[in-house]
């Protein structure tokens, strides 16, 4: 009995790991750590707890370090090595995103700690969330929204994005990335459009994004990498934070997008329903992208919904086109 008993346990353990094993091939274990449509993002979140501070692995680098790229290792290999057998513009894309990953190794835990560090520097203005002021409105959009809560496409993933658009006419295709914090997604969309735009409303995020596209271009030009005009503003895409941006001629985001897109998972129902206003005056054709939450909206059709990677785990897609 004894024999037979720890045979049983024996065949039960080699079960149990063959499995795992089998799930972490499928990429189904560990499960991810992620959030969906049930999460409560509209509750009003409470300050940061300032205990997060004796946890924190590292302090937030600094522009001047990331833009500088001291303390990384290179990732970029040798042109010739890399594009081997590919021509012509898939070539200069694949190895373009070689240099995004190097230049944007760390950005997304630099532009996380940046964005807390945004919040706990409002704490002494805290209960001025009711103040007709623009301080007290930057408290109140911190306090009662998780707009600000802070996370990047994977880079693998920006495929998926460009796959769902479909093809675009026309050699002027602008891309505008709504909230692009440290710019990772514009230097991706750079790639493949002729013309980039980030609207960041945090001024730390947009100093970071402006270091870093500093030494993305450098970086695509000595390894002749071709990329398209790209431009960063600070700037509320909703006009509720600070003035509307607009270019030179007076034209909106809105009006100069071939495809844009939201990473907002966190974004508030205000936010989405003034998302909602503004994606109505997209041309007709134009594509809107979001994450997660779904754009109620009767001049956009849904004509794509995939899963893609983000920094905090799998999560959706949503592709709209304007009638």
């Amino acid at each position: 009995k004894l024999e037979r008993s720890s045979c049983n346990r024996a065949v039960g353990v080699a079960f149990h790991l063959v499995v795992v094993v089998a799930a972490m091939v499928d990429g189904l274990w560990p499960p991810a750590n992620q959030h969906r449509d049930g999460d409560s993002d509209d509750d009003m979140p409470a300050a940061p707890p300032e205990e997060q501070d004796e946890v924190e692995a590292e302090q937030p680098l600094s522009p001047a370090v990331l833009g500088s790229g001291r303390g990384t290792e290179p990732l970029l290999a040798p042109p010739e090595e890399e594009v081997a057998g590919l021509e012509g513009e898939a070539a200069g894309a694949r190895h373009g995103v070689r240099v995004v990953e190097e230049v944007y190794a760390k950005s997304c835990e630099a532009g996380s700690n940046t964005a807390m560090d945004a919040v706990r520097a409002l704490y002494p203005h805290w209960s001025e969330f009711n103040a007709d002021t623009e301080m007290g409105r930057r408290v109140k959009w911190a306090r009662c929204s998780n707009d600000w809560v802070y996370g990047e496409l994977s880079t693998g993933s920006f495929a998926s994005l460009i796959a769902g658009t479909g093809p675009i006419e026309g050699d002027g295709r602008t891309f505008v990335d709504l909230g692009c914090g440290t710019g990772k997604v514009t230097a991706l969309a750079s790639l493949h459009f002729a013309n980039v735009l980030g609207l960041e409303l945090q001024i730390e995020l947009h100093s970071m994004a402006c270091a870093l596209a500093e030494r993305f271009h450098s970086l695509a030009e000595n390894h002749g990498v071709r990329t398209g005009t790209m431009s960063l503003h600070q700037a509320d895409f909703l006009g509720h934070l600070s003035q509307s941006w607009t270019n030179a001629a007076g034209q909106h985001w809105w009006e100069l997008a071939d495809v844009a897109y939201a990473c907002s998972p966190k974004f508030s129902k205000e936010t989405m329903a003034g998302l909602e206003d503004l994606a109505a005056l997209m041309r007709p054709g134009a594509y809107f992208v979001t994450v997660r939450h779904p754009l109620q909206n009767s001049a956009m059709d849904e004509v794509w919904r995939g899963e893609a990677i983000f920094s905090w785990g799998r999560d959706d897609f949503i592709v709209y086109r304007h009638k």
